[in-house]
């Protein structure tokens, strides 16, 4: 039984409809989450995982709002190695892809998704008027929107990296691999939900 497929699609549904974005977009939020930094060191070359899409899309959102504030949020998220960052893979990312980079703010010190958006308001200083899009995967985006509004920072949420169609059914799958790792996420991010509100990071859990 796909449970993790489920779970997954619960935690993207209020997603599935695209977001009306006003014409007036101030500012950019981009989170890490789509590079290995220690594979991306190890091999010399950039080195990106499932999650691309919060780099590809992010690409046409740049050029599409050319005098809007971007910023990229990721420090390494290893305690270990700090040397490279997520937000270095994704520089040298966004130049090879031909994007000037020298308007983009790349945060690096965040650990974590909390930190991401703390450190990201720290540097940016929004104010109340002001509309920004956050770029996160659809599964990632409720936890994130909670950050967002337990910090005063309002997003308008760009979801991107969908695991599930619009529609489930319930229908025995032999993808026992798959399953698994949609378990495995899905469990994660739950778990992170329930943590951040216990932590008092977020008013809410879902």
């Amino acid at each position: 039984i796909p449970t993790g497929k489920f779970i997954i699609y619960k935690l993207e549904k209020n997603f599935h409809t695209s977001t009306t974005i006003p014409i007036q977009i101030d500012g950019i939020l981009i989170l890490s989450g789509a590079t290995s930094p220690r594979l991306s060191k190890e091999y010399n070359q950039i080195h990106l995982n499932g999650s691309v899409e919060r780099l590809t899309e992010s690409i046409q959102l740049i050029r599409k709002y050319p005098k809007a504030k971007v910023i990229f949020s990721g420090g390494s998220g290893s305690i270990y190695d700090q040397k490279l960052t997520h937000a270095d893979v994704a520089r040298e990312f966004f130049k090879q892809m031909g994007v000037d980079t020298s308007k983009i703010i790349f945060e690096s010190k965040s650990r974590n998704t909390y930190e991401n958006i703390l450190y990201s308001k720290k540097i940016i200083n929004p104010v109340s008027n002001e509309n920004w899009l956050v770029v996160t995967s659809a599964f990632h985006m409720t936890r994130v929107i909670n950050i967002g509004e337990k910090l005063n920072w309002v997003f308008i949420p760009y979801a991107v990296d969908f695991n599930s169609s619009r529609t489930f059914s319930w229908r025995l799958s032999l993808n026992f691999l798959g399953n698994i790792n949609k378990l495995q996420l899905a469990s994660h991010e739950w778990l992170g939900l329930i943590t951040y509100y216990l932590m008092g990071r977020t008013s809410k859990i879902y």
